[in-house]
This record gives structure tokens, sequence and C-alpha cells, in this order.
């Protein structure tokens, strides 16, 4: 009998373990799966712990806001071969003696102040039924007008229930505000002496070609920060001081305490210098027409005067962020963070510009094979 051809003959059965495709397992293709939801439940988690650790996250940046400022002044002592802890702690205590030297000074004259206020009741009852009577005449002409007596009664109602809660909380407020400026100025000191050490952990973290770009960067940021700080001071001192000499010109009553209102407003940008300005115009419209005008023409033309000349001259161009970048964060800082938020806003936006600046834009330009514009330093 003849054999059959090996064409004719059928396929032999693949090897069992060269020619099978591999099984996969239940458990394999569920891990992709598992990988998505843990990820998603990480993320999930890490917003939640952000938001709860919010005022611990606002405490470290307050600390490294001051210890940058602290910084460089610092390095001038250090020069002196002091210390770095005893030359950060010498310019805390130097600041701390110029303000209680600035409240000796103030301090009485607000008392002053405060108790002339209180013989200046009666004046401001009846400029108040005087803007009443006036108020009402011209509500006869306009019938859709509210009722003068029920809103300054809202606003009083407002005002006195604010006042009573301030003041029901002022002890734990006042016990927090300084186990917070103890955390600061205890971190701020830690982040002073051991910089090169936390600079060197984040440099070990880095690809070795990547490492002096990250330095640069970061060092970069870290002078930002400490500029921001220590010109927004000079620029609160100047704003204050004009104000007070022109409220004294004037003659509007309590010049010391609606000066230094007007000089923290500086604190937060664009929106904070005149929202500090609502008390002073409120204290010049009650002395008169002549004091309104006068002091709204000062303030706006001490206002326009740091715009075009103080800032410019004392920050400089280490600062040029663009405006709706400003008004943007301070927005965003004030809606997450209230009053606090409003005041990091801006160095947290300015070390986010530095970061795009050097890091983003760059990287950007060589994935799309444009060359990145030399920088000042190099030109």
């Amino acid at each position: 009998m003849t054999q059959p051809s090996d064409a004719t003959q059928p396929p032999a059965p693949p090897d069992a373990r060269a020619g099978r495709a591999p099984t996969i397992s239940v458990w394999q293709r569920a891990l992709p799966n598992y990988n998505a939801l843990l990820l998603a439940i990480g993320t999930v988690a890490g917003i939640y712990l952000l938001l709860r650790l919010q005022h611990v996250l606002m405490i470290l940046f307050l600390s490294v806001l001051f210890a940058a400022t602290v910084a460089k002044p610092a390095s001038y002592l250090e020069r002196m071969r002091i210390p770095r802890a005893i030359a950060a702690l010498i310019i805390y205590l130097a600041a701390i003696g110029a303000i209680m030297l600035i409240l000796w000074l103030v301090v009485p004259r607000l008392l002053d102040q405060f108790g002339s206020f209180g013989r200046e009741i009666p004046r401001y009852i009846e400029r108040y039924n005087e803007l009443r009577e006036e108020y009402e005449e011209v509500r006869a002409e306009y019938p859709a007008l509210p009722d003068f007596n029920a809103q300054a009664r809202e606003i009083g109602d407002t005002a006195t229930r604010s006042v009573a809660r301030w003041l029901r909380e002022l002890p734990s407020n006042l016990f927090g505000l300084l186990l917070d400026v103890l955390a600061v100025f205890t971190i701020s000191i830690m982040l002073i002496t051991g910089r090169e050490r936390i600079l060197a952990f984040i440099l070990s973290l880095v690809r070795a070609e990547h490492r002096d770009e990250t330095r640069r960067v970061l060092t970069l940021m870290w002078e930002r920060l400490g500029y921001y700080l220590r010109a927004k001071l000079i620029v609160m001192a100047i704003v204050g001081a004009l104000m007070y000499g022109a409220l004294l010109l004037i003659g509007v009553p309590f010049p010391i305490l609606l000066a230094i209102v007007v000089a923290i407003g500086e604190l937060i940008p664009r929106a904070g210098p005149w929202l500090a300005r609502v008390p002073l115009l409120a204290i010049a419209a009650l002395e008169g027409p002549a004091e309104f005008g006068l002091t709204f023409v000062a303030s706006v033309i001490i206002e326009n005067a740091k715009g075009f000349a103080i800032s410019p001259f004392v920050e400089g161009q280490q600062l040029d962020i663009p405006p709706l970048l400003v008004f943007t964060s301070v927005l965003a800082g004030a809606a997450l963070l209230g009053p606090a938020g409003a005041f990091i806003a801006v160095p947290a936006a300015a070390m986010v510009q530095v970061l795009f600046e050097e890091v983003v834009i760059p990287w950007r330009r060589r994935q799309i094979g444009e060359p990145a514009p030399a920088r000042a330093a190099d030109a």
C-alpha cells in the first residue's frame, strides 16, 4: 500500500509549548481596570486631603515666603561671620522691635482719636439726619427707592451681629493667630538654615543632565518670592505715609487709623487698596462734601503715583506679572481661602509664571521646533 504524500497529510497539531497562544487570566484582564480605579480613588483622596489641610499648606507657603524675604538680609549678616540661624533671628527681632516702636508711637494717638470719635458721635448723628432728609426728598420724586430707615436699620443690624460675633470669637482667634505666627517663625528659620540640604535633596530626585536647569529655576522662584514681600512692605510704608500727610492737610479725623487701614489694603493687589478706602471715604463723607471730594482726589492721586512711580521704582522689573494674571489669581485665592488666599495669590502666581516661562514654554517650543529666545541673563 502506498503512503500518502506530505501534501495530503493533515497538519500536525502545534507544539504545546511553542505554538499554543498564551492564556490570559481573569486577573490579568481586570488589572488595568483595577489600576484605573485605584488612580481615581487616590486622586479623590489627594484632593480631599489638600482641602482638609489647606490651613497647614497656607502656613507652609507663608513660611517659605517669609524665609525667602529674610534670606537676603540674613546673607549680609552671614558675611560678617554671624551664623545663619542667629542672623535670621536678629532680623526677625529687629522687625518685631520696629513694629513695637511703631505701636508705641501710634497707639496713644489712636486712643486719643477713639476718644474724640466718642465726642463726635452727636455731630455724626446730626449729619446722618441731614442725609436722611435729603434722601427722603429724592425718594419723594422716585417712590421706587427703598425706605432710608429700613436700609439703615438693616445695615446697623448686620454690623451689630458681625461685631458681636467677632468679639465672641476674638479670644480663640487671637490664640490661633499666635500659634500660626509661632509656626511660621519656626518653620521659616528651619528653611533658612537648611535650604542647601533641601535643595540638594530636590536635585537628587532629578536627572543629572537637568540638575543645573532645575537649580536655576528654583533659585529664580526663591528670589522672586523674597523680593515680592520686601517690595510690598516698602510700598505699604510709602502709601501709608502719603495718605497720613494728605488727611492731615485736608482735616479728616482719625488720620493715623485711616492711613494704617489704607496701607494694610496694599497687601491685596488691585481690589485691596480701594476696599481699604471705603471707611476712609465714609468718614470723609460725614465731614462734608468738600472733605469727601478732596479725600477722593487725594486717594486717586496717591494710587496713580503708586502705580506709575512708586511701585516701578521699588519693584523694578523683577515682579513683571501681567495684570490679568494678578487679577485672576486674586479672585481665585479669595474664593478658595478668603483674605489670606488673596494675599498669597500674587506670590504664588509669580512662582507659576516662572515655571511656565522657564520650563513649560521652552519645552513646548522644542516640541514644535521653534528656537527659544535668548534669556536676558544670557544676553
